[in-house]
């Protein structure tokens, strides 16, 4: 852990390692973390963006894979190949939203409203901009 009275590894003093804050890089000290209480869980290496919660008992994941998009809950799990991937969108309510994906059948999962932004800017990198089928 890096403190600020820390000279040697001060992110906040760039001089003293040689680098700048300059345009878009930063010599970021957080190459490594360490997840000392293991919160994170298991890390899938080929994820493009994952997030788990539990909200008001449901517990949800969504895994974004090259390949796939993979839903979780505690009825079961659900992995959708990319190119079955026809349509998604995102309901909000209260702390918590509902992501729903269109394949061949319709799938949702349940997030914390804090995963909401993150979630869908990965959803329109991986699949597109939103897209509403209707009901």
């Amino acid at each position: 852990m890096t403190s600020s009275g820390d000279v040697e590894n001060d992110p906040g003093d760039a001089s003293r390692r040689g680098s700048t804050m300059t345009g878009t890089a930063f010599d970021a000290p957080t190459v490594e973390i360490t997840d000392f209480l293991g919160l994170a869980g298991r890390e899938d290496p080929h994820s493009v963006f994952t997030c788990s919660s539990r909200v008001h008992g449901v517990t949800g994941t969504l895994l974004v894979l090259p390949d796939a998009l993979v839903l979780s809950e505690d009825d079961g799990t659900v992995r959708i190949p990319a190119d079955e991937v026809d349509a998604w969108w995102d309901s909000a309510s209260g702390d918590a939203f509902s992501l729903a994906v269109q394949g061949r059948h319709r799938h949702s999962v349940v997030l914390l409203s804090e995963f909401r932004s993150a979630t869908v800017h990965a959803m329109t990198r991986a699949y597109g901009p939103l897209n509403r089928l209707s009901a």
